[in-house]
């Protein structure tokens, strides 16, 4: 297992970043501004009523694709912000950042 940690900068977002090299896949993580969201590891819904803002995104193989993916599915109360599927991950961090 090799974990790399970083930065990643795109306009006026910076978020951190996490990936996990697993036997046949790898773990994508962004962080930032109160929120992360990551490829479809994540099971949302275990957050249930907890003020957490997550989401994950599905078939991204890197931390550029999952900036520009697609949210396949929010936290609870990411979606109380207006952090809903459909939208893309980027728009949700600048809609959060501006929030801040």
């Amino acid at each position: 297992m090799k974990i790399i940690q970083g930065v990643f900068k795109r306009e006026e977002v910076e978020l951190n970043t996490l990936e996990v090299e697993l036997k046949g896949t790898t773990l994508l993580l962004l962080e930032g501004y109160g929120a992360f969201f990551m490829c479809g590891a994540l099971d949302v819904n275990i957050y249930g009523d907890r003020e957490v803002v997550c989401g994950k995104a599905v078939k991204v193989k890197t931390l550029e694709e999952l900036y520009n993916a697609t949210i396949f599915d929010s936290s609870k109360y990411a979606k109380s912000l207006g952090i809903i599927p459909g939208m893309k991950v980027y728009e949700a961090f600048k809609k959060i950042s501006k929030a801040e």
